[in-house]
């Protein structure tokens, strides 16, 4: 007899797996190592084999053996969420989807909000995180930011939604009286200490260190929740902080972002196994959700067995689209320039491996990762690359359009990967009192040029980096957005773009996408285009007619 038990997975993806034990015949084991990612445990001494694998198992292993076949039982749980009712002591009224997604909150310990970028997030959170601690389910809140500059975000929309304390983690005074985040020595001390504040807040590079992580868990502060905001930025298993994560552990955790697939399927399994939703191993969700071809078949070449990780998100999330609000229309527009002949000359010669004027930086043709950032370089900075005054025709556009938008009397930012191009734009624009958000300015500098940029009229231009300002920004001061080169997934380009359309625009949006003709651009928004197919099957079930082709090629399992 051979038995085929349905299980919690032990080390493979998915809700549930199939436990398979027998008495040893090398039969029934060459067998079972013809049924599809098929794993063996050696401390348990039985096989494991996936859900979407049982019919394949059975098909081979009744030719060889009866098989008793035992199953789960499925208690369905209610999660009707009118029957909670929340205390609503809020200093702002939340939206009504909102006011649902505390609900589900109260309801659920570990879950995501993949909420669409624009729907307030954060609001949710905060209140939820009150509603838990006036019902004594928690004692202080840990909020984990993945990207380092929302950290001061948190702490004013906190200030401004709620009477909670709040605190960054390692944030003292200095000599010269301003407040100051520390390094990890003083945010150890700080959770050495038993804090008073309700919220902490700490970004996800802090969970490098293992002393720091230990605090967390067993230090003097309880933290009871824990939210961890941004969390597709913690995509890599090998990442220390990525390890640091896993080990935090509270009552009450939940992971948030409105781009979670920013690649590929695999960006999902960090988050998902911190939260413990997910039971396999790294190595095991890559190989089960991975198709490999290519040399020595290492390489991703498509993609299997997405409907599982589509169900699973949908039974563990919330996520909701802005078709709920009532916005103004948001139109892209793709715009391609044409470099004069000194700069397309000044490219082609990069592309032909001709690199006498590139005397600024030291450039490998062989490096393909190394050329095609050089290339991108070449279409909006080439100055960066050469002593030589090349032009810039994208630069050259964007000051047309600047000026054309603040004319009418409207706001514009200025996103680019690279902060070189603002740079030179920051000095071109004098004349529109700009400011920048980029690497080279602190997050203090930061938030008091975005908030320059909201409330002074004088002030019409961000010139910003999509890495330090493209989430968790609102900007709704601008209507305009003009991108001088994109990220290189939609994620990330629709995150950006969402700074000006979400709650609290009330016009029209316009979004500008520069691409320079003949160029690497192109391909970068052909690469875009497909990332943005498979996220958008995955996570909204959405298939466009312009993106099945893609999802055809990178899904292969799609319409089985």
């Amino acid at each position: 007899m051979i038995y085929l038990q349905e299980q919690i997975p032990y080390k493979l993806p998915g809700e549930t797996s199939f436990k398979v034990s027998f008495n040893y015949d090398k039969r029934v084991v060459d067998t079972i190592k013809q049924v599809p990612n098929a794993i063996y445990h050696k401390k348990l001494q039985s096989w494991e084999i996936p859900a979407t694998s049982l019919s394949r198992a059975i098909t081979l292993l009744s030719n060889l053996d009866n098989l008793d076949i035992s199953l789960l039982e499925y208690i369905e749980k209610e999660c009707n969420t009118d029957e909670v009712k929340l205390n609503k002591n809020y200093i702002t009224s939340p939206f009504e989807y909102q006011l649902e997604g505390i609900k589900f909150g109260i309801r659920h310990n570990t879950w995501l909000l993949l909420d669409a970028p624009g729907l307030g997030k954060t609001l949710q959170m905060i209140y939820l995180a009150q509603e838990l601690k006036e019902r004594g389910e928690i004692n202080h809140c840990l909020v984990i930011c993945g990207v380092n500059a929302l950290k001061h975000n948190w702490k004013a929309e906190i200030e401004k939604h709620s009477h909670l304390s709040v605190h960054i983690l390692g944030e003292k005074l200095n000599k010269k009286g301003k407040l100051k985040v520390g390094g990890i020595k003083e945010r150890l001390d700080d959770l050495k200490v038993e804090r008073e504040e309700f919220f902490t807040i700490t970004n996800i590079e802090t969970l490098r260190d293992d002393k720091i992580v230990k605090e967390i868990n067993s230090g003097k502060t309880s933290f009871d929740m824990i939210l961890f905001d941004e969390c597709h930025k913690a995509k890599s298993v090998s990442a220390q902080q990525s390890k640091g994560l896993q080990k935090l552990t509270a009552k009450y955790k939940v992971a948030m972002t409105g781009t979670l697939l920013t690649n590929n399927p695999l960006d999902a399994y960090v988050p998902l196994k911190w939260l413990g939703i997910e039971n396999s191993t790294a190595t095991n969700f890559k190989y089960y959700y991975c198709v490999f071809g290519g040399y020595f078949d290492n390489e991703i070449v498509g993609y299997k067995n997405t409907d599982v990780l589509k169900d699973q998100l949908s039974k563990y999330s919330l996520r909701r689209t802005k078709d709920l609000l009532d916005l103004p229309p948001k139109t892209v527009i793709q715009e391609y320039v044409t470099m004069e002949d000194k700069q397309s000359a000044f490219y082609s010669n990069i592309v032909d491996g001709i690199v006498d004027q590139v005397d600024k930086v030291h450039l490998n043709p062989a490096n393909i990762l190394s050329l095609t950032t050089r290339l991108r370089q070449a279409t909006v900075s080439p100055w960066v690359l050469s002593s030589e005054e090349i032009p810039s025709a994208k630069v050259d556009r964007a000051i047309d359009l600047i000026e054309e938008i603040t004319d009418n009397g409207d706001k514009v930012i200025v996103f680019s990967v690279f902060k070189d191009p603002l740079n030179q734009l920051y000095v071109k624009l004098k004349k529109f009192n700009p400011v920048l958000v980029t690497g080279d300015v602190s997050d203090q500098e930061v938030e008091i040029n975005k908030k320059k940029f909201q409330d002074d009229i004088n002030c019409k231009v961000m010139l910003a980096t999509s890495q330090k300002a493209g989430t968790g920004f609102t900007l709704t001061a601008a209507s305009y957005a003009i991108f001088l080169d994109v990220p290189w997934t939609a994620a990330e380009f629709e995150q950006a773009q969402d700074r000006i359309h979400r709650i609290g625009a009330n016009k029209a949006v316009f979004i500008y996408e520069l691409i320079t003709k003949d160029t690497i651009d192109e391909r970068v928004h052909e690469i875009v285009k497909t990332k943005e197919a498979i996220s958008d099957f995955i996570i909204d079930n959405k298939i466009s007619q312009n993106s099945l082709e893609s999802l055809k090629k990178y899904i292969l399992d799609l319409g089985k």
